[in-house]
């Protein structure tokens, strides 16, 4: 995961982007996946509430 981690780091710099610029977007992304990880998963608890019913 570390070497496809600096691969995309890397990358953005390589287009234009500053270290701090391409850290920030990288913690960003993570808290998003990580946000969207655990919407899906209380919806899929509320689901299977509803399915119980």
């Amino acid at each position: 995961m570390s070497a496809g981690f600096s691969r995309v780091a890397s990358s953005a710099v390589a287009a234009g982007w500053d270290p701090e610029e391409v850290a920030a977007a990288l913690v960003e992304l993570a808290d998003h996946l990580m946000l969207g990880m655990i919407a899906n998963r209380e919806l899929a608890i509320d689901l299977q509430k509803l399915g119980k019913r």
